[in-house]
């Protein structure tokens, strides 16, 4: 089966939304409407209304909405599909030979005996007094660390509440031997905790998950409450009126839940997984190989990715300087032409001025006036004969360098294509 195009320029994408209903055109590429309408607003392409095929079918008129230009080059190219069907090939390797190694690992789970089965588990490490290295420093900002008002400590790439602070030791210890056994390292600088593998590096956050339930008052808040709605009655009905809140309790709860979760920071993902956090069964320590792992792959995605924009970059660059090359051959040529028709008409102009001068009767007295017009005809005719001398000619060619060997602006790949509009770099 053919693959569909997934590629495509606003107008082309407009065209398309207009032809044919969005549910049928959002199976064609295998997505829902809905992400096929996002997509379209997303780039400003605007899609027909509701009921809009409807009364088409029934003979209406229907107005068609205009698609308006845009200046941005970021929505001149549309892509509809998966985001992960934009990774590069050895990307997506990647991707694939990590979930067959995952599903073999299930399998393997699955075969053997429950006992054994245990056994394989991944086991927690307690750091101890002395934790592993590459976050020795990170824990003693975090064991020095003072809570907010929330009840929150900080430390560089980790934000976790106070009674979280020896649970989130534990998951740090245990991501620095996951690092380790698969080396790539962990350094935390002033802001941040630097996640350092071959491809690449990149922030990692730990962070707790925050919850803001409504505040259920107590007797006493509500007895607070009661005693101010009464003072508020009391002033309007003396005709003073105030506003606001008096509820003398907050709208929201500021709950931390305990739940951990370990992150990508940089937000680059192409729809690979990017945070990893506490489940039903199995807590964040045990699956912080699988965090790794997967960071791991992204990075790798990413250097992947860096690399075809460098390319890109660099082939945009080559393509202007041939193309600045071009235009300067194309003034250069310009100039020659122009000087050679100077020359030309320098030529044609002394050699009209001899045959005039030779054709001057002879004679002995010649009125003045006749007489300078002579002179200066021949003051100008030998203007033009330095002129146009061969020393003349070769010193105005040296001066422009209007036929250089080497010629610098030579191109070995010929003149190169013209832009084909104005976002062709």
């Amino acid at each position: 089966m053919d693959e569909i195009k997934r590629s495509y320029s606003r107008e082309e994408l407009y065209e398309l939304v207009w032809s044919m209903p969005m549910q049928k055109l959002a199976t064609r590429f295998g997505i829902s409407d809905r992400g096929l309408a996002k997509t379209c607003a997303k780039h400003l392409v605007p899609v027909p209304p509701r009921g809009y095929w409807a009364k088409l079918e029934a003979g209406h008129n229907v107005k068609k909405t205009k698609l308006r230009g845009t200046v941005s080059r970021d929505l001149h190219s549309v892509y509809i599909g998966q985001s992960q069907s934009q990774l590069s090939e050895r990307s997506r390797q990647a991707v694939a030979a990590a979930k067959l190694q995952r599903a073999a690992e299930a399998r393997t789970r699955k075969d053997l005996p429950p006992a054994e089965t245990s056994k394989q588990s991944p086991t927690i490490e307690t750091p101890g007094p002395i934790p592993h290295r590459f976050i020795a420093a990170l824990v003693a900002q975090l064991l020095d660390a003072e809570p907010n008002k929330e009840g929150i400590i900080h430390a560089p790439g980790v934000a976790v509440h106070e009674h979280s602070r020896d649970r989130a030791i534990v998951v740090l210890h245990n991501l620095a031997l996951a690092c380790e056994s698969r080396n790539v390292r962990l350094e935390s600088n002033e802001k941040t905790l630097v996640f350092i593998s071959d491809e690449s590096s990149t922030a990692i956050s730990l962070t707790e998950e925050r919850r803001r339930p409504k505040h259920q008052p107590t007797p006493e808040e509500f007895e607070e409450y009661r005693r101010l709605k009464a003072k508020r009655d009391k002033e309007r009905a003396r005709d003073t009126w105030t506003f606001g809140r008096i509820e003398p309790w907050p709208e929201f709860d500021i709950v931390y839940t305990g739940k951990l979760t370990l992150a990508y920071a940089n937000g680059w993902g192409r729809g690979m997984r990017q945070s990893w956090s506490d489940g039903k069964t199995k807590p964040l320590e045990t699956i912080v190989g699988r965090f790794v792992d997967g960071i791991k792959l992204v990075l790798v995605a990413a250097a992947e990715e860096l690399r075809i924009a460098t390319e890109k970059r660099q082939r945009r660059e080559a393509l202007a300087d041939r193309r600045g090359l071009a235009e300067k051959r194309e003034n250069r040529e310009d100039e020659r032409l122009s000087f050679l028709l100077s020359i030309a008409r320098s030529r044609r102009e002394a050699e009209d001025l001899r045959t005039t001068i030779a054709l001057i009767p002879k004679m002995d007295s010649l009125p003045a006036e006749y007489q300078r017009m002579i002179e200066w005809a021949q003051r100008r005719l030998a203007e033009l004969e330095v002129k146009s001398s061969v020393e003349a000619i070769q010193a105005h060619l040296v001066e422009h360098n209007l036929y250089p060997d080497p010629d610098e602006l030579f191109d070995p790949e010929g003149d190169p294509p013209p832009k084909a509009n104005y976002w062709d770099d």
